[in-house]
């Protein structure tokens, strides 16, 4: 019960002010956001992101990925995938120290970056997300897949 309780309070102080606090010390921290971005610019604030984990070691990071509704099957997931692969093998963070999850639909897709101690069970959803379905798959769905597959820092 005392778990639950827990987990209910991070999902609310995660959907109002993006962290929950003890003190002054932050517990779980909606780090960043954004949107289908250039690589390059994902990039940066993934580096930015890594350089946080650094710093707050034995923390877990998150990336949390919505889909679009309608949008290119799997996408979601490939850059989720690209972004761990990025925070592990080129900064060089513990690959269990990050944990990425497509947590559903939204209008359009987005990344979501969370640090959260790893005593710390965030809630699943941890953002507001809508039933949806998955659009046709399409040869502009199969290249767009491919290179963020084949993406390389």
């Amino acid at each position: 019960m005392r778990l639950l309780v827990v987990v209910v309070i991070l999902f609310l102080a995660a959907s109002t002010n993006n962290s929950l606090a003890v003190g002054d010390v932050p517990l779980v921290r909606k780090f960043d956001e954004y949107g289908a971005i250039r690589w390059e610019d994902e990039k940066a604030r993934l580096d930015n992101f890594a350089f946080q984990l650094q710093n707050m070691d034995p923390s877990i990071g998150y990336i949390l990925v919505v889909d679009a509704v309608g949008g290119c099957q799997g996408e979601a997931q490939a850059r989720a995938n690209r972004a761990k692969r990025y925070v592990v093998k080129h900064r060089r963070i513990p690959w269990n120290r990050v944990i990425w999850k497509v947590e559903g639909y939204q209008s359009e897709i987005s990344t979501t970056l969370v640090i959260a101690p790893r005593e710390v069970i965030l809630s699943w959803p941890f953002q507001a997300v809508m039933p949806g379905t998955d659009g046709p798959m399409t040869k502009k769905c199969r290249t767009r897949l491919k290179q963020i597959a084949t993406s390389r820092w």
